[in-house]
């Protein structure tokens, strides 16, 4: 009975291409969902309208219900920062109302089909370790656990720069500045962190090898986007030369929070106390300008990172885990 009560109900899920109509729909279920996590229509949407299409796929789908709303998401993409043609990120959300009615499995089987065109060889999700049906769920699907990352959070309210004093400035030779400043500076800032950027990345831990954005797009995202703030982008300098970085991203929808993007530095320069001072800049900062949370993600792996962070007082959340799909054995 309960098998025909499902295939009842899964007979009845409509999936269609995503239209931006549906931006209200899909940010109610990820809020939903991820209600520590929360996103805007406008900042999706944003996302979506400054996409480079015309070097990486996108695809959208959803679910409807029997009555024509809205009650899950599916989506595939290329991922500009380690980009192969035929690997994909997938996501799929439901909204928790319309769980265990086939929605997921109806999404999945929709893009799976769709991903045979553009000859697909692997896929990459993320799930929350704390969402145990979820993970249970990718799993039955062949999906293989390949890294784990912690999210850790810092409370600025309760946080006091004071105590590391003496290792608060930058090290001789070395002085920092915000991208904010550079910009007026130097005309060349924003091609001289794009290098930064990709010189420091690929020594992150990571699954699949790092490749460069397509400049404009990253240049959109650092300037443009609702999550640009370049005052809280801070760059370690030696001379004229970028040689560090750590980066702080506002949230329209979690005004109060930022979100860190990449911090490292070049591998010469590594050992020096440069990366626990620019990052304590960046706090001191956030902390000034009335943010009352700062959010960080790192690899289980990325021991110095992590170390970091703990020393500032950071604190570690429920990790998100990277799941992998080898559709060659499809």
């Amino acid at each position: 009975m309960a098998t025909a009560n499902a295939q009842r109900a899964r007979a009845a899920i409509t999936i269609r291409d995503f239209q931006p109509v549906d931006y209200p729909a899909i940010v109610e279920i990820s809020n939903r969902l991820f209600p520590d996590d929360l996103t805007t229509a406008e900042e999706e949407q944003w996302d979506d309208d400054h996409w480079d299409a015309t070097r990486y796929v996108r695809k959208r789908r959803v679910a409807l219900g029997p009555d024509g709303s809205v009650v899950g998401e599916g989506s595939f993409s290329h991922m500009p920062s380690s980009f192969h043609p035929q690997r994909f990120a997938m996501w799929i959300a439901v909204h928790p109302e319309s769980q265990r009615m086939g929605v997921g499995t109806s999404l999945y089987e929709d893009l799976l089909e769709e991903l045979r065109s553009f000859d697909a060889i692997a896929l990459r999700t993320w799930v929350k370790e704390s969402m145990t049906e979820t993970a249970a769920w990718v799993e039955r699907r062949g999906f293989k656990e390949l890294m784990r990352a912690w999210e850790s959070r810092l409370d600025l309210d309760t946080f006091d720069s004071g105590r590391f004093a003496p290792r608060a400035g930058p090290p001789s030779g070395i002085e920092f500045a915000s991208l904010a400043d550079e910009l007026e500076r130097n005309p060349g800032a924003l091609r001289d962190l794009f290098d930064l950027d990709n010189a420091i990345a690929p020594d992150m831990p990571r699954i699949d090898p790092h490749t460069p954005m397509n400049f404009e797009m990253w240049t959109d995202w650092v300037l443009n986007s609702p999550g640009s703030e370049p005052r809280a982008i801070f760059l370690a300098k030696d001379g004229d030369r970028y040689v560090g970085l750590t980066e702080l991203f506002k949230s329209e929808a979690q005004p109060d929070v930022l979100f860190t993007g990449l911090t490292g530095v070049l591998r010469e320069y590594r050992g020096r106390g440069i990366a626990f001072a620019i990052k304590l800049r960046s706090l001191d900062w956030a902390k000034a300008n009335g943010f009352r949370e700062v959010r960080t993600w790192n690899s289980t792996l990325n021991a110095a990172m992590l170390g970091i962070n703990m020393k500032l007082g950071f604190v570690k959340q429920s990790p998100w885990i990277t799941y992998g799909k080898d559709l060659t054995q499809e």
